[in-house]
């Protein structure tokens, strides 16, 4: 059984973009009065977080990020008086509606600093229904008070100081949008009196346009409740009640509508003198109506404020007279102007100062207009079309025609608005119906008069060219995730998932995964026919920064190039250099020589190196048959060889077959299990001097030798025991140091690793000393390459913060990573070997190392990032990080050599070598998520498979024409094949008129009916329904087999064939291949057997193949088997071998399973079934007994099958957790490189999961009790700390006014209930995460959360494995669960996502 308890974690944050605002939030320079010294910034608020832009000459810069504990639903700005700083107001939405008052420190350190809280004012109510329409805030101009709209017909009035709220009931019942009046000097008028302009849908159906007045006392003492009220007796005296047409409004389920207050003009501008209309002076300030077909501009009847103390009519008789008086006096009102949007419906907009006269509308299909008020009298209202933006849900406008684009749909950009065309100006800047009349040229638009009352019309100016350019992308978005699919795609072991995404303009198929990036900066072609299978990168001298030539080898020979260039690369001809070409070379490295005293002024007179001169030019080569010591010449600019030693000289007297060096050491393996180790010095021969390779150690090594031992307790050799050599590393350890003193060897046959130390310090030792081994058995094959590195600044052994580190590369493509550590035994400190772990770089191609500091990324104190880099058929980087040596996946694969090369052309880059030739690029981004995207335009993407033998995905796309507000929408639908690799559209197909996609799978089909071991076919099978709008439910539909072929013509195209079709009666709203899968992708059907929900039946079918002649394509058939009808609407399926799991969305789940034959039985039988108001969205199998899924009130849940009363199979609900966001999609598997360890595991990355708002997030499986145990306690303590400490680190902040508890008990509806209950089964992955920055940034504090959880343990009378995971021999005793064993657990966790 599957376990029941798991971690949700997230992979990678909500993407999409709520809202913005530009404020400024800090004071300005101290080292400047100026307040045009003072930051702007640029707050952007995203589903559950909010982060704070700095706006600066050279961009936008991160000043800090806070997490929201609830969903955030507005963000906006709070100025403070007498001042032009101002404060941050953030709605919550529903369940838990809630105002954060929030304020800003800035510190002396760009980027650090921090949002706090100030207020935090719960809004919600047991009882009330929540606004359908309108859920907003809005803060009046004075700073001083807000008013929201979270319930159905009533306000909410928060007073900002104060943090009190004031409860008004409006008997607008559904409003539509809200703002307040521009009124001039409010805050003079007697009693502080305000109003709100009202936009709502009264009873009739009727959309209203009305004002009310708001009266706050000057005396904000604690009776605000009874000073602050509403008066509706005032209600028509600013604004008259106005009627507005559907024409020129859209209902609520067409779009949103805006409206925007415009202030009264300046009497000193033309418009102030003119104003609207010519017997008036000057315009009063007025509403625009911004939403509909037309744009609406409405004039205020007055600024004056009548005296509200009038007592002449008690209350009730007040508001009944108001009402009779509002009804008679409410009419359709002729606006002061109009202009016709020409587009679809709004859905963000900005003023771009505060008069309102420029203001910037963006529409759900990207289209941005400037909306200009600056010469109503002369133009009316003008539109000027700028160009296409991803489809907005937020604009704010920054400087210098700068702005930010925030999205829900597409990426959120920084743009800016250009004042001539930046692209192509022979086509129109957007296209203008032709129901639009008013448009006009923009050379036109001064010579216009005011002809049959087009002035009060407007105009829509016809620009041509885009006048918008994008200057950054700051946010990669990837939401809303309708559906994914998780494969591997270049068959390299790491899984991507690859989601549907977009909406409006912006329709994108995305590929994310997790890695470091290798970014390509050159080449060198045309050495694919020469095999290369190892380089070497070679300076003029070891001081010299820069690589001169570079050395390449294959197993018959050597090449040798030059850099003739900062960015050129040359092949030396054969008698250019002393090299030896003819054979396969092992080593090549830059060696230094033993100094005399004048040799040494390189360096410093007490430097370590001091007695080596690293500026001669010398190198060594080692092949098969010889060591070859060469020194560069300058005049002739020729490497010339000085010494050599042939292998039949020494040793065994056979060939080299290893070696490897650092600049005072080489360490070279002979046939027979020799070593030897040499040196250059410089020597006197017949009175002369020379430079000479001196042999320092040369002997035979052992595979039985171990620490030695009492001759008695010595075992005797077995024969088998002296076997070859098949990898050394004598790597430069300390660079402090030009030697080493550790070197590692290993073994054929055996696959052991040893290392070795010299028996004495001095360069003049004789023999090698055992250190420790590998332990038999850790590695699995031979050895190809080994690499030594301590992983951080520190350089010796006994420093427990040093880590060396071993790696060991076998030929079958696998990596062991070892650490060697120095335990004490008998009050001697004996190094050993431990921490295995092993990764799969693939079989095809052996493993190579390098190993560089990332200047891209930094350690934890600061310092740059030691990288061991691994490659082969696929490449890994290792980097040591808190208390373990962690792993991420790089975008390389099949090279056969990597090493660091250094030029002026590639200054600190990578060079390695492929079967296509040599590549130079460097790595970088280590950790970071890459989004690889195709868009698609128009044409979203909605649902996806993934089939492997061809490569392809199969996508269901929506293409919506766009058209103005209130014209019907035209849709069409289309399936189309897209290539894993490029992303580009192969092929499509279109659908019938009014036929929508709603389902996809892969279903595998055998050409045979009596020889299943024959070729199977696979097949897309696509589900759909055909709309009609007179249809209360859906009657219709199809289910469609498409063949997808190569083209013989052009073998790289592809083409779609219909090659079977079933009507069915309804919508297919879920298809799942039952009994198999296609090489492991989800959604695969084995024999051809599939499962299909439509409507509140599933139905299994299963495909027969048909064909009329032997030439003809085989065409398929449907055949239903049955059909199972016990649902309401049934619209998720997830299969798991011959059991189905069915997601009923106005009831529950149940359990099936598939009876008779897997290829033609097909009768499903109820296993189980739940029967609480579940309401599921989604749901996957986890295996043939238990499974997740996900419901409409945002929560996560899972069941298991267990035994009820009389052994009745009943489904547990073993998990239930909030995750505050609607989940799409699961997918089964893990996207990160899974180790090959030994035992069981204490967590399994199980599934991943999608949701609207562009979270991807990991369901682990918590393998063990012990550490179930633990973390829940850890949970519960971590819960417990609130946010606004203001000495709590800032990165570990959550801000929200909920309990942790209280934000992850699953929700039973769309508000609180006394029913609701805790979470439990799921832990919060990312709050036990936050332990680990509490331990690096706060470890007394850390120490007391960990104290206390494992007090709480003990009080229950818990026990504790040792490390919560071995076996607890004891169950009443508790062993102590140290913080260390915490640390690696948690660092594990957060490893696997």
């Amino acid at each position: 059984m599957a376990p029941s308890t798991r971690i949700l974690t997230t992979f990678h944050s909500s993407s999409s973009v709520i809202s913005s605002v530009k404020c400024s939030l800090s004071s300005a320079s101290s080292s400047s009065t100026d307040v045009e010294d003072q930051y702007q910034h640029l707050v952007i608020a995203k589903l559950n977080s909010i982060q704070v832009y700095s706006i600066r000459e050279t961009g936008l810069e991160l000043e800090c990020s806070v997490e929201i504990r609830g969903k955030v639903r507005a963000i906006k700005r709070v100025p403070i008086a007498n001042t032009t700083r101002s404060n941050l107001l953030v709605l919550l939405d529903h369940p838990d509606p809630e105002i954060l008052i929030l304020n800003y420190t800035e510190t002396s350190e760009r980027a650090s600093g921090r949002l706090n809280i100030k207020h935090q004012v719960p809004l919600d109510e047991r009882g009330s229904r929540p606004a359908e329409f309108c859920l907003d805030a809005i803060v009046h101009p004075s700073g001083r008070f807000a008013v929201v709209s979270c319930y159905t017909g009533k306000l909410k009035v928060v007073m900002v100081e104060s943090g009190e709220v004031v409860n008004v009931q409006i008997p607008e019942l559904n409003l539509l949008s809200f703002t307040f009046l521009p009124l001039v000097n409010e805050e003079e008028q007697h009693m502080h009196t305000y109003a709100v302009a009202l936009l709502h849908l009264d009873y009739q159906e009727h959309i209203q346009l009305i004002s009310r007045t708001l009266t706050i006392s000057s005396d904000t003492g604690p009776e605000l409740d009874s000073t602050t009220t509403i008066d509706v007796e005032y209600s028509s005296h600013f604004f008259s009640p106005t009627l507005i047409s559907f024409k020129n409004v859209p209902t609520p389920d067409e779009g949103g509508v805006y409206l925007i207050p415009v202030p009264p003009a300046d009497e000193d501008t033309d418009e102030g003198k003119g104003g609207l209309d010519e017997e008036k002076d000057v315009f009063l300030g007025g509403i625009l109506v911004v939403g509909g077909s037309r744009i609406l501009l409405y004039e205020l009847n007055s600024q004056e404020v009548l005296n509200p103390n009038s007592k002449s009519k008690g209350k009730g008789k007040r508001k009944q007279d108001a009402r009779v008086t509002h009804e008679k006096t409410t009419k359709k009102r002729e606006p002061r102007a109009t202009v016709d949007w020409p587009w679809s419906r709004v859905s963000a907009w900005t003023a771009i100062d505060e008069s309102y006269t420029k203001i910037l509308i963006g529409d759900t299909f990207g289209r941005l207009a400037l909306l200009s008020l600056e010469r109503v009298k002369e133009f009316g209202m003008v539109i000027i079309p700028l160009g296409e933006i991803p489809s907005p849900t937020s604009i704010t406008y920054l400087s210098n025609q700068n702005m930010f684009i925030g999205s829900h749909f597409g990426d959120s950009q920084l743009v800016r608005i250009n004042q001539v065309p930046s692209s192509s100006s022979s086509s129109p800047t957007l296209p203008i119906p032709k129901s639009v009349l008013t448009t006009v040229s923009a050379e036109r638009l001064n010579t216009l008069e005011d002809e049959r009352g087009f002035l009060k019309k407007g105009r829509v100016v016809n620009t041509h060219g885009s006048f918008i350019q994008v200057v950054q992308t700051l946010v990669k978005n990837v939401a809303p995730i309708r559906d994914a699919v998780m494969v591997d795609l270049d068959g390299s072991g790491q899984r991507q998932i690859v989601t549907c995404s977009g909406g409006g303009n912006t329709g994108s198929v995305n590929v994310v995964r997790i890695g470091a990036d290798f970014e390509e900066l050159g080449n060198v072609m045309g050495l694919d026919d020469l095999n290369v299978i190892d380089i070497w990168p070679i300076r003029l001298s070891f001081e010299s920064p820069m690589h001169s030539h570079l050395i390449t080898s294959t197993i018959l020979d050597t090449q040798v190039f030059s850099l003739t260039s900062s960015t050129q690369i040359s092949l030396s001809p054969e008698s250019s250099h002393d090299f030896i070409r003819n054979n396969q070379t092992l080593f090549v490295g830059n060696v230094v020589v033993k100094s005399t005293p004048s040799l040494s002024r390189s360096n410093p007179p007490n430097s370590s190196n001091s007695s080596y001169n690293i500026s001669a030019s010398l190198l060594v080569q080692v092949t098969p048959t010889t060591i070859l010591l060469l020194q560069h010449d300058q005049i002739f600019d020729r490497w010339t060889a000085l010494d050599r030693v042939q292998a039949d000289s020494v040793g065994s007297r056979a060939k080299f077959v290893k070696a490897n060096g650092n600049p005072s050491q080489v360490c070279v393996a002979q046939a027979g299990g020799w070593l030897s180790l040499y040196t250059v010095k410089r020597v006197e021969e017949e009175g002369r001097e020379g430079l000479r390779l001196i042999k320092m150690i040369v002997r035979k090594l052992d595979m039985s030798e171990q620490k030695p031992l009492s001759s008695s307790l010595r075992l005797p050799n077995p024969p088998w025991f002296n076997t070859e050599i098949s990898a050394v590393s004598c790597p430069l350890l300390d660079p402090t140091k030009l030697f080493t003193r550790i070197i590692a060897v290993s073994f054929w046959h055996t696959n052991q690793l040893k290392l070795y130390t010299f028996s004495s310090s001095s360069q003049s030792t004789s023999d090698y000393e055992f250190l420790c081994e590998s332990s038999l058995g850790a590695i699995r094959a031979p050895v190809r390459e080994i690499h030594m590195s301590f992983m951080t600044e520190r350089h010796r052994l006994d420093d427990d913060e040093s880590h060396l580190c071993v790696f060991a590369g076998l030929t079958n493509g696998e990596v062991v990573s070892f650490e060697m550590f120095l335990e004490e035994e008998e009050g001697e400190k004996i190094p050993k070997l431990k921490n295995t772990d092993v990764i799969s770089l693939g079989e095809t191609l052996p493993v190579s190392f390098t190993q560089f500091d990332s200047t891209t990324t930094t350690a934890t104190d600061g310092s740059p990032q030691r990288v061991v880099l691994a490659v082969g058929s696929r490449a890994v980087v290792f980097f040591w990080e808190g208390t373990r040596l962690r792993m991420e996946p790089v975008m390389l694969k099949d090279v056969t050599s990597i090493k660091t090369f250094n030029t002026q052309g590639y200054p600190d880059s990578l060079i390695l070598s492929t079967d296509s030739g040599l590549r130079i690029g460097r790595m970088k981004n280590l950790e970071k998520i890459h989004i690889r995207s195709t868009s698609l335009g128009y044409h979203i993407p909605r649902q996806i498979v993934y089939e492997p033998t061809q490569r392809v995905f199969g996508v269901g796309c929506l293409y919506t024409e766009p058209c103005r507000v209130g014209e019907e929408e035209k849709m069409v639908s289309s399936f189309r094949l897209i290539d894993s690799a490029s992303l580009e559209v192969l092929a499509q197909a279109e659908l019938q008129q009014d036929e929508q996609i709603m389902s996809l799978a892969v279903i595998d089909i055998p050409l045979s009916n009596d020889n299943h071991s024959l070729p199977r076919k696979h097949l897309f099978c696509i589900g759909t329904f055909f709309l009609n709008p007179s249809e209360i439910e859906t009657t219709s539909g199809r289910i469609l087999l498409f063949d997808a072929y190569q083209l013989e013509s052009s073998p790289g195209l592809r083409s779609l064939r219909l090659v079977g079709e079933q009507d069915v009666k309804g919508c297919v709203y879920a298809l799942v291949g039952i009994g198999g899968s296609v090489d492991g992708v989800e959604g695969g059907g084995g024999e051809g057997l599939v499962a299909a929900a439509i409507n509140s039946s599933v139905q299994p079918s299963t495909t027969d193949t048909t064909t009329t002649t032997t030439t003809e394509s085989p065409s398929y058939q449907l055949k239903s088997l049955m059909d199972w009808n016990h649902n309401y609407l049934v619209t998720s399926l997830s299969a798991y071998g011959d059991h189905l799991v069915v997601a009923d969305q106005f009831s529950s789940v149940s359990l099936l399973r598939v009876g008779g034959d897997a290829g033609g039985g097909g009768r499903l039988m109820t296993v189980a079934r739940d029967y609480s108001p579940l309401w599921p969205i989604c749901v996957d199998a986890v295996d043939e007994k238990s499974f997740i899924g996900a419901d409409k009130s945002l929560n996560l849940f899972s069941f298991s099958l267990s035994r009820g009363a009389n052994n009745r199979p009943v489904l547990e609900r073993d998990g239930f957790y909030h995750v505050g966001d609607l989940v799409t999609k699961f997918v089964r598997g893990t996207l990160t490189t899974p180790s090959i360890t030994s035992g069981k595991p204490k967590f399994t990355p199980a599934h991943v999961f999608c949701t609207l708002s562009g979270q991807i997030g990991v369901i682990i499986d918590i393998e063990n009790e012990d550490m179930v145990r633990v973390l829940s306690a850890l949970e519960l303590q971590l819960g417990q700390i609130q946010g606004e400490n203001p000495n709590r680190n800032q990165k570990s902040m959550v801000i929200g006014g909920i309990s942790h508890a209280k934000h992850r008990a699953p929700r039973l509806s769309g508000a609180r209930s006394d029913a609701d209950q805790a979470a439990y089964g799921i832990l919060d992955g990312d709050l036990l995460e936050r332990m680990l920055g509490y331990m690096n940034t706060e470890p007394g504090f850390a120490e007391e959360v960990h104290a206390a959880s494992v007090s709480s343990l003990e009080g229950a009378g818990v026990g504790v494995g040792a490390g919560a995971g071995g076996n607890n021999d004891e169950s009443n005793s508790l062993i102590q669960y140290t913080m260390e064993e915490l640390k690696k657990d948690l660092e594990l966790l957060q490893s696997m996502h």
